[in-house]
């Protein structure tokens, strides 16, 4: 009879619809035979969802396009959320924060917008543009229309879901380059890319987490540029697999 939506049913609320969304979602894997166990199944769709990334596919050449599509989707909608998602489609209460509080990550999160339901698609509008844009950036390097599109999904959930089992070494220095600023794009809080089409530009830079972030990436970068660099391994090739490495990570 209580509607209300309290920090406590915001947790409960989003852990009961993971594991639900990850029961779901290993459907596809199991049905079609390419992953005869349900609960390697189950494993490979949680780990999509929560784009950690590990994997139980020794062969992932091996895959039918569908499901490598449905595997890189799966790291495509967890690198948002799948509440957010979800609250895109649903009318939650005005307490609907508590939700997004629990699902999402970051020390800060609230409403860009009055309702938590216009917040959600305005996130997405966001992320949905920075995958296209990823994209045809991807189709201009001369990566297939297919892998930009799954390597997008990828990208935007950092998680490491790719379709060939040595990821993109086999890409040209330009799509892994385009990718590594890409995943570092899609790590910055999403509140900062609102306050940049609001035009509150001194706002967003003034962001601690933000610089922090990338303080972080910077160091890091440098530190491991310097480590692996040798006569073996030029500079241009540390710089690009330290940076690679970090902006996947981070």
């Amino acid at each position: 009879k209580n509607h209300v939506i309290f920090a406590k049913e915001g947790f409960a609320i989003v852990a009961l619809t993971w594991i639900a969304a990850s029961l779901v979602g290993a459907l596809p894997f199991y049905l079609a035979g390419e992953i005869p166990s349900f609960i390697d199944a189950f494993f490979e769709t949680v780990s999509g969802f929560t784009t950690t990334g590990a994997s139980i596919l020794p062969n992932v050449e091996a895959m039918s396009k569908g499901l490598l599509f449905w595997r890189s989707f799966t790291h495509w909608i967890g690198g948002m959320g799948v509440i957010v998602f979800v609250m895109m489609f649903t009318n939650f209460s005005d307490h609907s924060l508590h939700i997004m509080r629990a699902e999402m990550p970051g020390p800060i999160v609230g409403k860009l917008v009055p309702k938590a339901k216009d917040t959600a698609r305005l996130l997405y509008i966001i992320y949905v543009v920075l995958t296209l844009v990823l994209i045809i950036l991807l189709r201009l390097g001369g990566m297939p229309l297919f892998e930009s599109v799954l390597h997008s999904f990828g990208t935007a959930g950092t998680g490491g879901f790719g379709i060939k089992s040595d990821s993109v070494a086999s890409y040209s220095p330009y799509i892994q380059w385009v990718i590594t600023v890409f995943m570092l794009l899609f790590g910055v809080n999403f509140n900062i890319y609102y306050l940049i089409l609001i035009k509150r530009f001194k706002s967003a830079i003034r962001s601690t987490e933000m610089r922090t972030y990338f303080a972080i990436v910077g160091i890091s970068t440098g530190i491991i540029t310097a480590n692996i660099f040798s006569s073996d391994i030029g500079f241009g090739k540390a710089l690009r697999d330290a940076a690679f490495q970090v902006s996947s990570i981070i």
